[in-house]
């Protein structure tokens, strides 16, 4: 899909309404309450508190050997419409060869990802973009891409494994102003951290403790204090799921 598609794609899908709800003057400092992730996949959180922000996936960008692709939601989310709302970038990099991250192909993808997060109604930015050891530099260089290039005032955050945050450094380097580890699908040394962090141990990383990712499937027994908790549903979220986290959480 060309950059011209994806930009002709977006308009369309925004005047048909997929991400519902009238537009707000954005504003550069979000509260710190609780985000709710609106993954690709019909969902209707009107029910959310207004205190809560919702983070929409706004599209997907794919990274070949030798190009790069991309393509906006197609679902719909409806939101109130004072709903604050955080625009959602995933990158992927085709296996099992990595790019050859040409400057045509860094330039293109950092358009491509800009393109997908043009709605006025995003009042911060995301990418969701796991890597491999041999690719961090793909990953910095597509944030430092991003930030050079987004409106001054607007925030900037990045997901990250959970052992970004607890087993290396070079998270020192990413130009965001939140890192978000998700504390979910860590495989079996996970299980080690959720407890040292319930037991109110923290991440070994300083940059790594403003904000963390939970899912409602497997929610932590606790978590380290003075965090904005990212919500993952592998489901749609109803007003069920959301109450009971929260309560788990209490949030």
């Amino acid at each position: 899909m060309t950059l011209r598609t994806v930009s002709a794609f977006l308009v369309a899908c925004l005047a048909l309404g997929p991400l519902r709800g009238s537009i707000s003057a954005p504003s550069p400092n979000l509260p710190r309450a609780p985000v709710i992730w609106a993954w690709e996949r019909p969902e209707d959180l009107r029910f959310a508190d207004p205190d809560i922000t919702v983070a929409v996936l706004a599209g997907f960008v794919r990274l070949t050997a030798d190009s790069v692709q991309a393509r906006p939601r197609l679902q719909p989310a409806r939101l109130s419409p004072t709903q604050p709302v955080i625009g959602v970038v995933h990158v992927e990099i085709a296996r099992p060869r990595k790019p050859a991250w040409t400057a045509e192909q860094r330039a293109r993808t950092a358009a491509l990802v800009l393109s997908l997060l043009q709605n006025p109604r995003f009042r911060a930015w995301q990418i969701d973009f796991e890597v491999r050891a041999s690719e961090r530099h793909i990953l910095l260089d597509l944030l430092g891409d991003v930030r050079e290039r987004m409106p001054p005032g607007k925030r900037l955050s990045m997901t990250a494994l959970a052992s970004w945050c607890d087993t290396e450094t070079w998270l020192e380097a990413a130009p965001v102003d939140d890192i978000v580890p998700m504390l979910f699908r860590m495989g079996p040394s996970g299980i080690r951290l959720r407890a040292r962090l319930a037991a109110g141990g923290d991440w070994r990383n300083p940059r790594c403790r403003t904000a963390i990712g939970v899912a409602s499937d497997t929610p932590p027994d606790a978590l380290p204090p003075d965090r904005q908790v990212w919500m993952f549903n592998p489901h749609p979220w109803t007003a069920a799921d959301l109450m009971a986290l929260r309560n788990r959480l209490r949030t």
